[in-house]
């Protein structure tokens, strides 16, 4: 009993502490540019491979919360609608040539350290930070060609552990960007899965996700 009302008792000046620390809400909008990490020389049950993985373009917008933590420096949670996948293309023997889009849309919540250094009439920011995901939709078009057929395919992706893809994506992330001193912001970032996200049990098929960002934020 007497743990539990500490426990609570700490939680309670946790939350009035970060409460009482000025909180500066964000927007923030722009282009993602993801593409899958995989073993691109790895041979598949059907003694095929990955012969190209490239980017696909897609978006993302969000907002997010700075806590001061001192003058300068901030811890920004938030959260971010953000599209991932990749262009890739697949050979084997049963199929020639396999060539498609696959299109992931996930909700993030991204727990970033934030660093502000005066530069000029604005401030040059620096963050890293761990995030988690959750898959919210997926389609996968391709197109396989083969010596009888050519002809292109849509289906929409599962997500779950017995299913195409995992739910629940963690990782990493880190940014960078230039504020002005009206609160608009422009800012670019990288992030990666840690886990793999497919359940696939082909090597060649192990993907994690990579995206590069560009955007442009505003400070309310």
């Amino acid at each position: 009993m007497k743990k539990t009302a500490l426990l609570l008792l700490t939680i309670s000046f946790s939350i009035t502490a970060f409460a009482q620390k000025p909180l500066h809400i964000s927007v923030k909008a722009g282009l993602s540019f993801p593409k899958f990490i995989t073993n691109n020389d790895a041979i598949a049950y059907d003694g095929g491979g990955i012969s190209e993985n490239n980017v696909n373009p897609s978006f993302y917008f969000g907002a997010t919360i700075n806590i001061a933590l001192t003058k300068n420096t901030f811890f920004q949670p938030g959260f971010t609608i953000i599209g991932k996948g990749t262009k890739a293309s697949y050979s084997s023997f049963l199929i020639s040539q396999t060539s498609g889009k696959i299109n992931l849309l996930y909700f993030e919540i991204p727990a970033n350290a934030i660093t502000y250094i005066p530069v000029g009439k604005g401030k040059v920011f620096l963050g890293l930070g761990p995030y988690a995901g959750a898959a919210l939709s997926g389609t996968a078009k391709y197109t396989s060609t083969n010596t009888d057929e050519v002809g292109p395919d849509k289906q929409n992706i599962k997500f779950g552990a017995d299913q195409d893809f995992k739910r629940f994506d963690f990782g990493g992330n880190a940014l960078a960007g230039y504020q002005l001193s009206n609160g608009l912001n422009i800012h670019g970032g990288v992030s990666a899965s840690a886990f793999k996200i497919s359940n696939s049990k082909d090597t060649y098929l192990k993907a994690r996700n990579l995206v590069y960002s560009v955007g442009l934020g505003l400070s309310l």
